[in-house]
């Protein structure tokens, strides 16, 4: 599981409007659709660090990496038979 950062969607967007680009403009330059770039900025899903690499030359920039959670035992081990 990926931990959405505040700091990341605060800077995507700020990065994005730095740039004076639309989210349609930053969509069309990533290959990915509008709402997903809504849904990166609200942090309803996490990008992966290849796109947020992406998003970086795009952007000109230094966005922010997603860091994975530990995991934690209990959920993650197999089923008890």
């Amino acid at each position: 599981l990926a931990k959405v950062s505040h700091d990341l969607k605060q800077a995507i967007m700020k990065a994005r409007q730095a740039k004076k680009m639309t989210q349609k403009q930053l969509a069309n330059e990533l290959n990915e659709s509008v709402q997903t770039i809504q849904w990166y900025e609200s942090g309803k899903i996490v990008p992966n660090n290849a796109l947020i690499a992406r998003m970086d030359r795009v952007l000109g920039t230094k966005l922010p990496r997603v860091r994975k959670s530990k995991p934690t035992p209990e959920l993650d081990a197999p089923p008890a038979k």
